[in-house]
């Protein structure tokens, strides 16, 4: 149990190592987007993500305007009508991450002129791609499974295309055990493209294997194989694929993480003194960013994982909570808020929620997680509030205006604590939040029962104090 529990934060680590990662380039890829689809814009695509972008993703009611759409279907058809060249297709990057913001109508278009194009000529990759991403555009097993096909041809007919090839094996992974010949299938590819690729290409593709656009890690599916498989050795190679591509980056970077997935493939191999021997090798490199800067927080961070893997876990914890001091409330008493008022002058006291489960949820308009984490906490209070959950918001916001706005356009009903400050509000720094969304649940008695009560651990958590009575 306790080596399946390290696992999990190395796994938790990993990914948000890589999330940095992945919005930087996320951010490479959308530069520029500062035009309106209403000007004459030179790149399209690149408009239609800026609408997304001052509209919000996460706006459920957003829509593209009639004449948008028009634009945009043209482009498409246009781009499909070019198919390959030099073995690459004309469709913007991507794509896989918004073509689900589509309007159906949009989406039936541009998937009806593909369909032709690829029924007279066969060879038009640009086609296969896109009917290959539309396919897999919901997240349907049944359907998916049975299109996959279109993903195999698409892969053949662009020879020099990483994202079809990463985009297969994202795919494969949410199809379940039925597809891990095939995901092995597209990863192989990925690599044979990648080796003759710059350096920094090989990383940022290889290092996207371990963001959250992945069901499965490499590693996780490797492991769910039977190890007398006759894919095995296959697996491996690409394993040691990643590998070289990461102790390559660990050369250029020492400091830039990757030894926790390295360390991770080795094991999941087998050699353990391989992955101590890294973590060994980075252990005094943090120790002296640390003694340069005690409030280092990727030196704590990383000292923490180091020191669970090499069993010494007090020392872990003792670094995981100096790089975030939240984690030393779990099971104690919370203690009463400095003086506060909510957004109607109303006093706050914790005294005030006593008899009652309360999330005390630390959060800001301008923070992207804290807007994905909405819908399930406004679940979760519907489901709960008349049980006696309830929920306190402190936003980090420092526009008032924008804070109303927001909180009445989405409909949250529960209080909010606003004083401007942002990050240095005091009751952040009360507590030690220093990153948000952080989610304080806070039993009858006023003990801190978690305070990473996000996603399916706040239902479950409420669930289990406020037991199944709930008709």
């Amino acid at each position: 149990m306790k080596k399946t529990c390290v696992h999990l934060m190395l796994l938790a680590v990993v990914f948000c190592l890589t999330a940095t990662v992945q919005n930087r380039v996320s951010s490479q890829l959308e530069e520029g987007f500062g035009k309106s689809l209403k000007q004459d814009a030179v790149d399209v695509w690149e408009d239609f993500l800026n609408t997304l972008d001052r509209r919000g993703l996460s706006d459920p009611h957003w829509e593209i305007e009639p004449e948008d759409q028009e634009k945009l279907i043209a482009d498409f058809k246009a781009k499909i009508d070019a198919s390959v060249s030099e073995g690459l297709t004309s469709l913007p990057e991507r794509l896989p991450s918004y073509v689900h913001r589509f309007p159906e109508e949009m989406l039936r278009a541009i998937k009806s002129h593909a369909e032709n194009v690829l029924e007279a000529d066969p060879n038009n990759g640009a086609a296969a791609k896109f009917l290959a991403v539309e396919a897999f555009h919901k997240v349907n097993a049944q359907i998916s499974s049975e299109a996959y096909p279109l993903l195999e041809k698409a892969m053949v007919l662009a020879p020099k295309d990483f994202e079809i090839c990463f985009f297969a094996y994202t795919a494969c992974t949410r199809l379940g055990d039925q597809m891990t010949e095939e995901a092995l299938v597209a990863l192989e590819r990925l690599f044979e493209r990648l080796r003759g690729a710059d350096h920094r290409v090989s990383y940022l593709w290889t290092v996207r294997l371990y963001t959250t656009e992945v069901e499965a890690t490499p590693v996780q599916m490797y492991q769910q194989i039977n190890k007398r498989h006759p894919v095995v050795d296959r697996w491996e190679a690409v394993l040691n694929e990643i590998l070289a591509v990461f102790e390559n980056e660990l050369v250029e970077k020492p400091d830039s993480g990757v030894f926790n997935i390295i360390a991770y493939i080795h094991e999941a191999m087998g050699d353990i003194a391989a992955a101590q021997a890294v973590f060994k090798n980075v252990q005094p490199m943090y120790e002296k960013r640390l003694a340069e800067n005690p409030n280092d927080r990727t030196a704590l961070t990383s000292l923490a994982n180091i020191h669970d893997k090499l069993g010494n876990t007090d020392l872990a914890h003792e670094y995981r909570v100096k790089a975030n001091p939240t984690l030393a409330w779990k099971g104690q008493v919370l203690p009463e808020f400095s003086p506060v008022v909510d957004l109607d002058g109303k006093p706050v006291s914790l005294a005030d929620y006593r008899g009652k489960l309360v999330l005390l949820d630390f959060w800001a308009t301008w923070c992207g997680p804290c807007i994905t984490e909405l819908p399930n906490i406004k679940e979760v209070y519907e489901k709960y509030h008349n049980k006696g959950f309830e929920i306190i918001g402190i936003s980090l916001d420092t526009d008032e205006a924008a804070l109303r706005t927001f909180i009445k356009e989405n409909r949250l009903p529960w209080r909010q604590v606003f004083d401007g400050a942002g990050r240095e509000t005091p009751l952040a720094q009360q507590y030690g939040v220093r990153s948000i969304p952080a989610q304080f649940l806070i039993d009858r008695e006023g003990t801190v029962i978690s305070v990473k009560a996000r996603g399916k651990r706040l239902k479950d958590l409420v669930e289990a104090e406020i037991g199944d009575n709930t008709e």
